[in-house]
């Protein structure tokens, strides 16, 4: 009977254990899809920007307004998440066509379109100002939900932007045009769901709120906005349970779908940085909220970069403290092994004297180790920018030299018809010659940019507001940002730098001095300033 008490206890307490270990790998292989998802996100934003382009495409060819305005639409929802300046340019465009064709539905739905961009942009006023400027008499059953829902969204984001006693007052009006929406709302819809969940929360009612969202979630496809958003939520509401094991795992599962689906405008991946920060997880910390700035960025809604950067500094700042400790340790690692092999290699010469000139040889190679893991630590960036440039210009020789026996053929072809004034006439045309320079100047743009992604804004950074080099559409370099480009790889004489570009040694001369005397540190400085600008 005892023994059968014993195995009973046992049992019950391995399996809360297990339940745990259970949650806790389940949690960890989402974190491991999280991170091989965040790997492939340009695959994802490379699907969006077609479907966006096929849209477009069909445009030109649009001649119905109705037709027309049913794209702008579908243009917008598309951008409505991904590019918050895109978006807000497409329901300007349904505006205009709303306007110019005096079609009320339209106007009021594309006013709403915006509304919903300005709150995002944390232009709360002009969001509200759009949303008075609707005569509610005028709306359909549909609009009247979406109009309490924008009002609703941005008083609350503005009360929580907002500070002393303003904040209460904004989010007041925000309760009170919830309470409209629930009264509008069709039960089931998502919409239903979503506000009601909040409702529910607001009051502490957590039960019926996780009821309504956990019944709800099936029916909601993965890897859309509509799934992030109820996966956040249900995390949102675990933290309030204190169940912070199910907190973080819809938080991540939220990531997930918010990266599949290409939405820029997200914030579960910034909580997530966040909880992982604090929890100690310094490296997955950091990257997400790397990635959760560059998303931001992306986005291009300055309340939404400014919310990130608040948590980015001291999350870099630990990480560069973890790397500081991990080299620290490092360090402390090499110096006892390098004693312990100092002290091998005296008992070596010690106890058998005849090895002592094989133990030199092998104090001068570890010397010798140390000193080329220096040296190629200094050469990383070097073999990056050769491994860059090889690949590329070895492939570059490769077209250029099947492009020059074409040319040949042709020649050749020209020569034995006797079509002389062709033939002349080619030989005279330097349009061969321009164009591949111009290919050939597109592939040391696309390199160098490959090596130096953010080259164009840390080079701007040095300038004046008002001289800064912007590329025009379609152009990654300008030629004064070439001239720069060279000088950042250490192609510092104006004579090799002149041959490159096909310019006057004068004309290189002037770029360089002209842009030392707009830069915003000292002429002298401006160049060394350029070779700091970071790689990848």
């Amino acid at each position: 009977m005892r023994n059968i008490r014993k195995i009973l206890f046992l049992f019950c307490w391995f399996i809360p254990a297990f339940e745990s270990l259970s949650a806790g790998t389940a949690l960890d292989s989402l974190l491991v899809e999280l991170d091989k998802t965040i790997a492939r996100d340009s695959v994802y934003i490379t699907l969006k920007e077609k479907r966006i382009q096929d849209l477009k495409s069909a445009l030109p060819h649009t001649f119905d307004k109705d037709d027309q305005f049913q794209l702008y639409k579908k243009i917008f929802n598309e951008y409505e998440a991904f590019i918050c300046d895109s978006a807000y340019s497409y329901s300007q465009l349904s505006l205009h066509l709303a306007e110019k064709t005096e079609n009320v539905f339209w106007q009021n739905e594309s006013k709403l379109q915006l509304s919903s961009i300005l709150t995002i942009s944390g232009m709360y006023s002009e969001a509200v100002g759009m949303l008075s400027s609707i005569k509610k008499s005028e709306l359909t059953e549909e609009q009247i939900v979406s109009y309490y829902t924008r009002y609703y969204h941005a008083y609350a984001e503005w009360g929580e932007f907002a500070e002393y006693e303003y904040s209460d007052n904004y989010k007041q009006l925000g309760k009170i045009y919830q309470d409209s929406v629930l009264l509008v709302l069709h039960p089931n819809s998502f919409e239903y769901t979503i506000e009601y969940a909040w409702k529910y929360i607001n009051m502490r009612d957590y039960k019926k709120a996780e009821t309504l969202l956990l019944s709800f979630l099936p029916k909601v496809e993965e890897n859309t906005r509509d799934y992030s958003i109820i996966t956040s939520i249900i995390g949102i509401l675990y933290w309030y349970l204190n169940d912070m094991e199910k907190h973080n795992t819809y938080l991540a599962m939220s990531a997930i779908s918010d990266i599949r689906a290409s939405v820029m405008e997200n914030t579960s991946l910034r909580s997530l940085a966040n909880l992982l920060y604090n929890k100690g997880e310094i490296d997955r910390a950091n990257n997400y909220i790397k990635k959760s700035l560059k998303d931001a960025n992306f986005y291009n809604a300055r309340l939404r970069s400014i919310q990130i950067s608040r948590l980015y500094p001291f999350i870099e700042n630990a990480y560069q403290l973890e790397q500081e400790h991990q080299q620290k340790k490092l360090r402390i690692a090499l110096t006892v092994i390098s004693i312990l092999s100092a002290l091998l290699i005296f008992m070596i010469i010690y106890v058998i004297r005849q090895n002592k000139n094989l133990s030199k040889s092998r104090q001068q190679t570890f010397d010798m180790n140390e000193k080329l893991q220096a040296n190629n630590k200094a050469l990383t960036e070097a073999n990056r920018i050769k491994e860059e440039y090889l690949g590329r210009f070895l492939n570059l020789c490769s077209i250029y030299i099947k492009k020059m026996e074409n040319h040949q053929r042709d020649l050749n072809k020209k020569a034995k018809e006797g079509n002389m004034n062709e033939l002349f006439g080619m030989l005279k045309s330097y349009t061969f010659i321009d164009d591949e320079f111009n290919e050939f100047y597109q592939n040391f743009d696309t390199a160098f940019l490959n090596i130096f992604p953010d080259f164009v804004n840390q080079f701007n950074a040095l300038l004046l507001d008002e001289e800064k080099v912007i590329p025009k559409q379609g152009e990654k370099l300008t030629t004064e940002l070439r001239i720069f480009a060279l000088i950042r790889l250490g192609i510092t004489d104006s004579l090799q730098i002149s041959k490159f570009l096909r310019y006057s040694i004068t004309t290189i001369y002037n770029y360089r001095s002209k842009y030392r005397n707009k830069a915003i540190v000292s002429r002298d400085e401006f160049e060394n300033e350029v070779m700091k600008i970071s790689s990848f």
